[in-house]
């Protein structure tokens, strides 16, 4: 970092003299009273092209009657010439390592993401086999215990990956597999203030899952299934949830802006107070469905199934 801080203020200090010193002597170089001239080898100033003309008298094999030899000065390499030949390698060396730094930016991220990741699968895996935590009885102190250590884990880690949508899809795939949040017979692992935002999350099951005030806004839960899932005050904005499985979901309060909701099944699913601005339910079943007061502005209902449907202000 120190390096590239140095060369890129080495560069703007070298510009700013070569400028600065064409500022001041090209004035002075271009007065016609200035009597210096440049030295051939240097390329500055002006180059004389000598040209050599012929008359011949009788046409083109006839005697030659005359020869006219001419001067012609033609402008010569300038400053700004050499000052191209400085700068372009200059800013072609400059970009390069702004590319290079970028790229080892990125790879440190990934670098830190996968590690973040690694360290998660093995922490929560360990917890789980040393304490043999299926052999636990419901309600022993234990299984509280570690449920409160892999929420508080789950929540960190994916915080930290950001919008890494891929690692967050496998650590939510990671808990559904070891059922610690489908499994209502065992730890009942909540989700609830979870940042799952952009997570790839398609086909997952994630019934009856605690996921309120969840972030999963941009997250693909295309095909997933979310019924009689918590989805109290969880923002959904601009989810992608084709063909979901919504059956008998609370989504009360939810926001639901812009959210993609073709073919999704919403049968009994109380929306009270969701926002669905902008949602597209073409070919979703809301049958059941409790929409009182819900904002429902802007939403395609193009062959929605809305039987039985409350608080349904469909223009």
């Amino acid at each position: 970092m120190f390096n590239r801080w140095r060369l890129l203020i080495a560069g703007v200090a070298l510009g700013s003299v070569i400028t600065a010193g064409i500022s001041l002597v090209s004035p002075v170089l271009a007065s016609k009273s200035w009597a210096w001239k440049w030295a051939d080898w240097t390329g500055i100033g002006e180059d004389t092209i000598k040209k050599k003309s012929t008359e011949r008298k009788g046409g083109e094999n006839g005697s030659i009657e005359k020869v006219t030899f001419t001067d012609e000065d033609q402008s010569g390499k300038t400053l700004w010439d050499f000052l191209e030949l400085l700068a372009v390698p200059f800013l072609l060396l400059c970009l390069g390592n702004q590319l290079q730094h970028k790229d080892k930016e990125v790879a440190d991220i990934n670098f830190l993401r996968e590690e973040a990741l690694q360290s998660y699968l093995d922490r929560v895996s360990d917890l789980l086999i040393n304490n043999k935590v299926n052999t636990l009885e419901p309600n022993d102190p234990l299984l509280e215990l570690i449920k409160n250590i892999i929420y508080a884990r789950t929540l960190t880690t994916l915080r930290s990956l950001d919008k890494d949508g891929e690692r967050k899809g496998i650590i939510i795939r990671f808990l559904v597999d070891a059922e610690l949040i489908s499994n209502w017979d065992s730890i009942e692992l909540s989700l609830s203030y979870a940042s799952l935002k952009g997570a790839k999350l398609s086909s997952i099951q994630l019934s009856r899952v605690l996921l309120s005030n969840a972030d999963l806004s941009n997250a693909d839960l295309s095909n997933a299934d979310l019924s009689n899932a918590n989805l109290i005050n969880a923002d959904l904005t601009d989810a992608n949830l084709i063909n979901a499985d919504l059956t008998d979901a609370n989504l009360i309060n939810a926001d639901l802006t812009d959210a993609d909701l073709r073919g999704a099944n919403l049968t009994n699913a109380d929306l009270t107070s969701a926002n669905l601005r902008g949602a597209n339910l073409t070919n979703a079943n809301l049958s059941g469905a409790d929409l009182r007061d819900a904002e429902q502005s802007n939403i395609n209902w193009s062959h929605a199934i809305l039987k039985d449907v409350k608080g349904l202000s469909k223009q």
